[in-house]
């Protein structure tokens, strides 16, 4: 597979081949979580906010662009804290009702990282591969959590709203980590050259 929207993955609603209506467009693919689970380290609102303000800044910068031909695209998973444990159906009536602003397309629930993981991340992640495992603390199932073993992607995903903009060619562009927001007026991670809006425009020329 060498183009991100010849593969293969349901809608939210299990309509079959999301990614193939977005051949030629450009992308921004995250996974996402609609239930951050905060507590017990602050309240129940403030979790509510922390994923209200990814939310609607995703919808934003999908709004002011779909018409030049981009789309945001959200990959639910419940790999980070187990923040996204409900069912497909459970997860979109859950947005449908507390996030009404959304409506970006939003795939099937999904691994992105580990055995399980689907092949949409493995591409985005990229073809190097652990060769062996991290050391752990002890052989157990938990302590195996969260490591770096081998046959994973180099390049694993830290967090929910890890952010991928895919060209027109399917291929990624940048990869963005879940600090940087889709409306930033300048860059939070040190180095980069570009925040997400930015990187944006000039993508689609």
């Amino acid at each position: 597979m060498n183009n991100v929207y010849d593969i293969l993955i349901k809608s939210i609603n299990q309509q079959e081949n999301l990614l193939a209506q977005f051949k030629g467009k450009l992308t921004l693919i995250v996974n996402i979580s609609s239930k951050c689970g905060y507590k017990p380290r602050c309240s129940p609102l403030w979790s509510y906010a922390r994923t209200s303000r990814h939310l609607w800044e995703l919808q934003q910068i999908h709004n002011e662009f779909k018409e030049s031909g981009f789309s945001v695209i959200g990959i639910p998973c419940n790999q980070f804290g187990k923040m996204e444990p409900s069912s497909n159906e459970q997860i979109y009536e859950f947005i449908k009702k507390n996030y009404q602003y959304v409506n970006f397309p939003i795939s099937e629930k999904i691994d992105v990282n580990g055995s399980n993981e689907h092949e949409l991340f493995s591409f985005l992640k990229g073809k190097e591969r652990r060769r062996y495992s991290d050391t752990k603390a002890d052989g157990t199932a938990k302590a195996a959590e969260g490591q770096n073993l081998a046959g994973q992607a180099m390049n694993r995903i830290p967090h929910n709203y890890e952010k991928f903009l895919v060209g027109r060619d399917g291929q990624v562009i940048m990869r963005f980590n879940w600090r940087d927001m889709p409306l930033d007026k300048e860059p939070v991670i040190m180095g980069s050259n570009f925040t997400i809006k930015e990187l944006i425009i000039e993508s689609l020329g």
